[in-house]
Parts: C-alpha cells; structure tokens; sequence
C-alpha cells in the first residue's frame, strides 16, 4: 500500500473505538450516499467473541469451491489494509481503493464518519461493483450497533461468547450475548452451535421472540472443532435459502481455507508459533491446540495485549497450559498496548518468571535466543502478530 493511502487511512483509526460512535445511522447515510450497495449482494453474518475469522474464512473458501463468486470483509488487517476486503481471495485493488476514498471524502458529512463507518463502506461498495454473488461479513465489534449489522444476509452466524471488550458491550455474559444477538433478524436463520449456559439462553429468547425459522444450530458435540461446526451449520442453513453446495466443495474447501495469524508457524523463522488469542478463552483454546501437537510447552512466551484485556486472567491461562512459564512481555506499536513492564509485573505476581521487552522484533529476538533450539509463542494481539510477520516473515494472506 502506498504511504500516502496508509495516512489517509490511519487518520480515521482515531475514532475506532469510541462508545459514543456506536450505531448504525453514520452507516446508513454513508451507504445511501453511495447508492446502497450492500442492497446488491447476498451475504452471510458472523459475529462471536473468538473463532469469526476463522469462521468466515472457512465459509468462504468453500462457497468459493461451489463455484460462487464471493467476498470477504474481516477486521483487524495484520500488515496491510486491503486484507480487509477480499473478492475470490483476492485484497481490494488499491487504484480502486484511492479512487473511493476520494469519492466518500466529497460526501456532505464525511468528516464526521468513523473509521469503521468507512471501511464499511468500502468494503460493500467494492462487492456491489466487482458483482459478488456471496459475501461473508464479520462484526466489527459487538453486533446490535456495529457498522456491518445494516445488513440482512441469508443467515446469521455467532461462534462464541466470552468476556470481552466489556466496557463497552457490558461486564457480563448476558449481556454480550444481547449485543451479539442483535445481528438475529425476523425470517433470517441463525446457528450458534458453540454457545452454551446463559449466553445461550438469551441467544434461544431472542430466536423465540423474533420468530427465527428452525436452523439447525444444536451444540457442538465432544472433541468437534467449533469453528468449523459453525461454517458446517452455516451452510447447511444456506442450503436452505437456495444456496447449493456440492459435496466436493463441503469436502475441499476447508482443507483449502487459511486463517493467517491464528495458531500457525513462522514461514521465515520455523521455531517461532503465533496465535492472535486476545483474551482468556482464546488462551485455553490455544493451549488444546499446542497439546494436541504432541508438542513440549514452548521454552518462551512473548505476550503483547490491550490494556482493556482481562491480563490477570490471560497469565493465569498461560501458567495453567505451560507453566513453568517463562513469559517475555512487549507490546504493539498500537495506542491501546499495554506496557510491557505492567505485563511482567503481572506475571511474576503470578509466580511466572517474567522479563520486559520494548517492542515486538526485540522480544521475540529475545526470546529465541534464550530458547535455546526450543520452541516459542508469540500471543495476545493480533497487532503484534503483524508487527512479528513483518520482522521474521509471514503471509497474512492471498494478495494481488
């Protein structure tokens, strides 16, 4: 991407997160503006604490095997805007991207629209034009008030509830489970195969309460993947709206299907492993994923959160998955990072042996070397996954 097209960009980042931003009205007029063009295009909606992304990917790469034309819109990037927007794998062209920028900064209000309001936008407007036939579209943040739930797809998808981004989406599970069932709408069918207790219970209420037509979405059984539980529901219930899959393409597209910064091994530095899990259920889903590698704990962790996470209870994961742990804390170059030595601190209170390092290149270099051959894993932020995939070498992905 070019420099010039970063900074315009990041001079929206500022207004990424604010509460008081939340809703749907700045979307709605940016896209009449635009002539409505999430109107021109059918679309599946996930939503979910942990797993989405790996969700829509796996949805997608099947839909693209069928044969369909499809799109991919997920947040964050982890080294360069455009992987936000894909049509059949591919980022958004950045001569397009330049000239829509352009075209929504001359709109009556422009100034006002958030970050998300835009990429939003961008993102639908780049699929209405290349004529995508299926667009599979994660939630930003939450569900009821985000940018993308001005949709009404052919089905709604939620992974997983936990406790995350709590001040803004509340301090309980009930209530993340209200704001992630906002993306449940009258004669659209949902799946939610992996929720459970509470949070499952309101899921259940909103169905009733709007009418949702039956859709299979019955927990996930013993030792079965939940995210690939929740694309297999997906669909199935697509299937239902008309949406053919053919067996092949149910059989080859997840085999196919890549998640860059989830659970995987560094292409340019094969001792290094990196897992974007941001908060304490990611941990203890991260840590059945390394044991079921038959793999030794990893002789270092390198760990880089926001300082809204629950950091107490993401270290105490870590120690119960890999103790003794032997943690390396550092931080993003992100404004929301958490400083390393609060990191640490946190750590050694724990009873873990813990370091600080300034940023990402230098501890994972450190880390290596105190390794000694040994393995290590970088967590905790997906920004920080970036910040690694730039340093040690890593795709985030099909590019132009």
């Amino acid at each position: 991407m070019t420099t010039s097209l970063q900074r315009r960009l990041e001079s929206l980042y500022g207004l990424e997160r604010r509460k008081d931003k939340l809703g749907l009205d700045g979307t709605r007029a940016l896209l009449e503006a635009l002539g409505d063009p999430h109107t021109r295009f059918r679309s599946v909606h996930v939503a979910g604490t942990n797993g989405k992304g790996t969700t829509c990917a796996l949805i997608e790469r099947v839909l693209r095997e069928a044969g369909y034309r499809t799109g991919l819109y997920t947040s964050p990037h982890l080294v360069d805007f455009r992987e936000r927007i894909r049509v059949g794998g591919r980022w958004v062209d950045q001569a397009w991207l330049e000239t829509a920028l352009d075209r929504i900064e001359s709109l009556p209000g422009a100034q006002d629209r958030t970050f998300f309001e835009v990429a939003t936008a961008l993102g639908f407007l780049y699929f209405a034009e290349r004529e995508v036939e299926l667009a599979v579209v994660e939630v930003g943040l939450g569900g009821r008030l985000d940018c993308t739930n001005v949709l009404t797809p052919e089905v709604s998808v939620i992974t997983s509830i936990a406790l995350d981004h709590t001040e803004i989406l509340g301090d309980t599970l009930e209530r993340i489970a209200y704001e992630k069932g906002g993306i449940l709408k009258p004669n659209v069918p949902a799946t939610y195969p992996a929720v459970r207790g509470e949070a499952r219970r309101v899921l259940d209420a909103i169905v009733e309460e709007v009418g949702l037509p039956v859709c299979p979405h019955a927990p996930v059984g013993q030792g079965e993947d939940p995210n690939q539980a929740c694309a297999r529901y997906a669909l199935m219930a697509l299937d239902s709206r008309g949406v053919r899959v053919p067996r092949e393409a149910f059989e080859s597209g997840p085999l196919l299907a890549r998640w860059p910064g989830r659970f995987e091994r560094c292409e340019g530095q094969p001792r290094l492993w990196w897992d974007g899990a941001h908060n304490p259920e990611g941990i203890a889903h991260l840590a059945q994923q390394w044991r079921a590698r038959g793999a030794e704990s990893p002789a270092r962790v390198v760990l880089a959160v926001s300082r809204d996470k629950d950091l107490a209870a993401m270290i105490a994961e870590l120690r119960a998955a890999f103790g003794p742990l032997r943690l390396i804390a550092t931080r993003s170059h992100s404004e929301r990072a958490a400083e390393p030595e609060a990191i640490a601190a946190e750590a050694r209170r724990q009873g873990a042996e813990a370091e600080a390092a300034p940023d990402v290149r230098a501890a994972v270099e450190r880390a290596l070397d105190q390794a000694a051959g040994c393995e290590v894993l970088l967590t905790g932020s997906l920004f920080a996954i970036g910040e690694a995939m730039e340093a040690f070498g890593g795709a985030p992905g099909e590019s132009q």
